[in-house]
């Protein structure tokens, strides 16, 4: 796990040594649960924090977080996803998004699982202001593996 955070934080140094602009992206996100997570629980909610370098005109590349809550059933408690992982973004035209956030993710109640692989991958619509996308988001662990699909909106700060 300290490789991953090193080759996360020198990916990031590098990429704001050679960034063209960069934004910040504050968003929430709502989602249905499935596989090991559709048992247990029932909706999730989450906030993203979303440091975006953009470095040519059809890419973009950065640093993802943020905290997704599952929602437990009854008999269930709720637990939650903290990921630390890179972004990558591809733009086939001005306005729509293909990507993907790699990394790690952590598990907030230990009775879930283990902390393990996060990906998140996202396709949207953007302009200089707002961002709207649907995703799947997982983790891959030992012996459970929560996911879940849903829709998100963040907006964006621009910074240079």
């Amino acid at each position: 796990m300290k490789k991953l955070i090193l080759l996360v934080l020198a990916f990031a140094s590098f990429t704001v040594a050679n960034a063209q602009s960069d934004w910040i992206k504050l968003g929430v996100h709502a989602g249905s649960p499935l596989g090991d997570a559709s048992d247990t629980s029932s909706l999730v909610l989450g906030v993203d924090l979303k440091y975006q370098f953009l470095n040519t005109k059809s890419y973009a590349i950065g640093i993802s977080t943020g905290y997704s809550n599952y929602f437990g059933k009854v008999e269930y408690e709720d637990f939650g996803i903290i990921p630390l992982a890179g972004l990558f973004r591809f733009y086939p035209t001005k306005h729509f998004f293909l990507g993907g956030d790699l990394g790690y993710g952590f598990v907030t109640n230990g009775d879930y699982g283990d902390n393990g692989f996060y990906y998140r991958p996202e396709m949207g619509y953007h302009n200089d202001k707002w961002n709207i996308y649907g995703f799947y988001q997982g983790i891959s662990s030992g012996s459970f593996s929560p996911s879940s699909v849903g829709i998100g909106i963040s907006y964006n700060i621009i910074r240079s």
